[in-house]
């Protein structure tokens, strides 16, 4: 009796023992399973992070080169309005719409996506997790900052006082453009008829020294200091992008040995 008793506790303990060992396995398992995945879903995370940083250097060197010319076409206007004359006034026009707006816009979508998933938290690296966070926010100003720049300097003042109120026009009879654009003219000119002789700008009806003219070149003036900011937010943003892709790179590195 004492026998049997002994041999049916020691078969319950067995038993038992086999039971929690399949549990710590199955927990071990689900553990080890949940590590892969969430390691997955980090190297995922920084590749997206990674294409879209990429995207977003070729788009910032883009604007910074857009800057670059339109600073420097608003300047060329502002230098031959200053002096005495006679003006190209053809060239006037054409640099004053290379002074245009542009607005910038980085890719963000799989940033956007980690925030709204909250797949953040699965990288687990806490200075690129919080390099990351600091340079979309970053950009994000940046754009709010550009976006009301050009809103006030370019679209209200330059462009909506000269184009808006037809002090210019926006198109000029001889005006250089794209070779679709020219013949575009041409054949708009062809069915007015020969007759027809485009008025000169309004512009062109007050005298240098007028305050007209004067306040054209202190809004260009603004608009080359605005798209002069906006060449150094981008060259800004775009060291501050190599950054943060360097360091997902050597991450990625290390995980690929």
């Amino acid at each position: 009796m004492a026998n049997r008793l002994s041999i049916s506790w020691t078969r319950i303990l067995a038993e038992g023992s086999i039971i929690v060992v399949s549990i710590l396995l199955a927990f071990g398992i689900q553990a080890w399973w949940d590590d892969l995945a969430r390691s997955e879903d980090e190297l995922e995370s920084l590749l997206l992070i990674q294409r879209d940083l990429v995207s977003s250097i070729e788009l910032l060197e883009r604007h910074v080169q857009f800057s670059e010319r339109a600073a420097q076409s608003a300047l060329d206007v502002y230098a031959v309005l200053s002096g005495p004359g006679p003006y190209d006034r053809d060239r006037i026009h054409n640099d004053m719409l290379r002074a245009d707006r542009v607005t910038l816009k980085v890719p963000t979508a799989a940033y956007e996506d980690l925030l709204s998933t909250g797949n953040l938290r699965v990288i687990d690296d806490r200075e690129i997790r919080d390099a990351i966070i600091r340079f979309y926010e970053s950009v994000e100003l940046a754009e709010v900052i550009l976006q009301n720049n050009n809103d006030v300097f370019l679209d209200r003042q330059l462009l909506g006082t000269y184009y808006g109120q037809g002090m210019i026009f926006a198109h000029t009879p001889t005006g250089v453009g794209d070779r679709a654009l020219d013949e575009g003219y041409e054949l708009i000119r062809q069915r007015l008829g020969e007759d027809f002789v485009h008025q000169p700008d309004p512009m062109w009806n007050f005298q240098p020294n007028s305050r007209e003219w004067q306040i054209l070149r202190s809004l260009l003036l603004n608009a080359a200091q605005v798209h002069i900011i906006g060449e150094l937010i981008a060259g800004e943003k775009i060291v501050e992008a190599r950054e943060l892709l360097d360091s997902i790179e050597t991450w990625l590195s290390r995980k690929q040995l």
